[in-house]
């Protein structure tokens, strides 16, 4: 998916408008997204977290998919599959940029589609109001990415004091059977055993950090795995038989995780 994010301002959006998604085949090639500690909670619920690291940067994330490029959660249609959407996904399609002059700006892609002439159609939120100041739609969207960045900052270094604890370490997961077996790379998780074993300081420093609950988190979301290599081998089969998957195939169950209604997916 190509982007194009440019800085809001008066002379470029004074006569435009946005649109919110109207479904998520935006993130359909996303099989991971960052997520930030304000919502690990939630998002532990719903789907695995994990880490990875990208250089020198470690960075917290929500698994969507166990391949590159594709993402397990978006169905078809376009409608979500899990339980929780990540924040990041939900700022769609704004994010901010640093400037030359190290401050934030609200920047909005505008390769999205969802950025229109405001005398197109009926619906949509202006950039600016009557008097060229902005809109209240997109000021609450330009304080939800603010405050989106900085709980990135916090998570950021939350998962520095994990790193710096040695509590990482990848997270050994195999897809398929047989000679269709493959391992998923590049997923880093909590050792829960080298969590256990920290001394009463850098348990201290951890809590201090806000490492610790991000690595609880962390480990209690594993159990969501399990969904996703399910729903995997799903879609893998509805390929193989050149078949689409229902959309009722798929029951919430009471933990927040999905099963598959085989009776359902077979008659589809």
């Amino acid at each position: 998916m190509t982007s194009d994010f440019r800085p809001i301002s008066r002379e470029r959006h004074a006569t435009k408008k946005w649109l919110a998604p109207r479904d998520m085949r935006f993130a359909a090639d996303r099989h991971i997204v960052p997520i930030v500690n304000a919502e690990i909670g939630h998002a532990a619920r719903a789907l695995p977290l994990s880490f990875v690291k990208t250089g020198n940067a470690t960075t917290l994330v929500a698994v969507l998919g166990l391949t590159p490029g594709r993402n397990l959660m978006v169905a078809a249609n376009g409608r979500w599959l899990a339980l929780y959407t990540p924040a990041l996904l939900r700022s769609h399609p704004f994010r901010l940029a640093k400037t030359d002059a190290e401050k934030f700006v609200l920047c909005v892609d505008e390769a999205s589609g969802l950025v229109i002439e405001s005398a197109i159609g009926e619906t949509g939120a202006p950039f600016f109001d009557a008097q060229g100041q902005i809109a209240p739609e997109t000021a609450k969207m330009m304080e939800f990415v603010s405050t989106l960045q900085q709980a990135e900052a916090a998570t950021a270094s939350a998962v520095r004091g994990i790193e710096g604890a040695g509590l990482l370490e990848p997270w050994p997961i195999t897809t398929g059977e047989g000679a269709g077996a493959a391992q998923v790379q590049g997923l880093l998780r909590i050792n829960e055993a080298a969590l256990n074993a920290l001394d009463a300081s850098a348990l201290h420093q951890l809590r201090q950090s806000g490492g610790l609950a991000i690595a609880y988190a962390q480990l209690i979301s594993a159990g969501n795995l399990q969904m996703l290599t399910t729903l995997l081998a799903a879609t893998q089969k509805a390929e193989q038989q050149r078949m689409t998957v229902p959309e009722k195939s798929f029951l919430s169950e009471d933990d927040g995780s999905l099963k598959i209604d085989w009776n359902t997916f077979l008659k589809g």
